[in-house]
């Protein structure tokens, strides 16, 4: 299964989000925070304790709501996306 970097960026204002490290092809649907490459204020968050601990992903320049917090399992910390709200570019 191939692996490809990705930048996602918000939808509304195009502000830099996350850099990430997909597996597979395919539609992002799920943002799995231990993929997460920078920054790495959002990559820190694997270690939360709870659901609750975990904000909603969000654009720190305009607020737009980009992923929702879930767990997957084995207690593996993700993001279910929300579609529409943000954009994805290969990175390098």
């Amino acid at each position: 299964m191939a692996s490809q970097t990705l930048d996602i960026f918000c939808g509304l204002c195009g502000a830099f989000l996350v850099g990430y490290q997909k597996k597979g092809s395919g539609q992002l649907i799920r943002l799995y925070l231990d993929r997460v490459t920078h920054p790495d204020s959002i990559a820190r968050l694997k270690s939360v304790a709870k659901k609750s601990d975990l904000p909603p992903l969000a654009c720190t320049a305009c607020n737009n709501r980009v992923g929702l917090a879930m767990s997957r399992e084995g207690g593996r910390w993700a993001y279910r996306m929300i579609k529409g709200s943000f954009k994805r570019k290969r990175g390098n």
